[in-house]
């Protein structure tokens, strides 16, 4: 930040902390963090100033006052409707919930309230309600959820994956698959989050997986002798199942070994894997 931005925001955090006292009674600056801290039923929404310092740093001083009236004037309506939104999910931070998903573009990640895991995958934060839905950074700010992360993965891990069913079929090709499932949960693929309580036995080359369905996943242990006409008929029967989803996830295999996931592409003309170069060893 140069010494303008910083003179900026200064005379934006100023004007805030004069105007408080007549628009936001019960709010007040955090001098530690910077940020607007506004009252929401028995918790608090911690509030940026970035947007308002961008917007004043943009136009003419003398339109600061009213500029910065008009957006504590928004924040206060918008924890004011916060709070009724409380009030009819009941006790927001037990809907939260966490899904792996397919890694997201940026900008949708960066709207959202998500984590990578690895190098493929998302963890995506969920509010669990017909009303609910991926959660945003703004919204989380709005309803004042504290530390959303960490109360996800406590409502999901044991909760959601304790119900899931675990049924073992054969491959084509007669290997094995396990299927984790639980009909209607979004969540099933977050069993990835704790997967080595799901695996079938001893896995020493590592676990060929499918998420065809956030509802359902697909593990295969991976076999040296075995592996390039297994793989083959998990890809197929994961976009099988992709295909004819209602709630598609990924039609890609990944190949967890050695504590990481790796993609595990095919060639187009011979549909041989292609094994990823750190796992070559797993199979020769």
């Amino acid at each position: 930040m140069t010494g303008a931005d910083n003179r900026v925001a200064a005379d934006v955090r100023a004007l805030i902390a004069d105007l408080l006292p007549l628009l936001a009674p019960h709010a007040m600056l955090d001098a530690d963090t910077g940020l607007l801290v506004l009252p929401v039923g028995t918790a608090h929404a911690d509030i940026s100033l970035d947007s308002i310092t961008a917007t004043c740093a943009a136009t003419p001083a003398h339109t600061w006052p009213t500029r910065v009236q008009l957006w504590l004037a928004e924040k206060a309506a918008e924890v004011t409707a916060a709070l009724a939104e409380r009030e009819g999910y009941g006790p927001v931070e037990q809907l939260l919930r966490a899904q792996v998903t397919p890694r997201l573009p940026d900008g949708e990640r960066e709207r959202l309230m998500c984590t990578p895991y690895g190098d493929l995958l998302d963890i995506v934060i969920v509010l669990d309600h017909p009303n609910g839905g991926w959660l945003t950074r703004e919204r989380a700010e709005q309803l004042a959820v504290t530390d959303p992360g960490t109360r996800a993965l406590a409502n999901t891990l044991p909760a959601e994956l304790s119900a899931c069913t675990v049924t073992d079929r054969q491959l084509t090709t007669g290997g094995p698959v396990r299927v984790i499932g639980r009909p209607g949960s979004p969540y099933v693929t977050s069993a990835l989050l704790d997967i080595e309580r799901f695996l079938p036995g001893p896995c020493p080359s590592g676990l060929l997986i499918a998420l065809p369905r956030y509802s359902e996943i697909l593990l295969h242990p991976v076999h040296p002798a075995s592996f390039r006409s297994a793989a083959r008929a998990l890809a197929d029967l994961a976009r099988r199942t992709y295909a004819d989803a209602n709630d598609p996830c990924s039609d890609r295999l990944l190949w967890w070994a050695q504590g990481s996931l790796y993609a595990l592409d095919f060639s187009r003309l011979t549909r041989r894997p292609r094994v990823p170069r750190p796992l070559r060893a797993l199979i020769h």
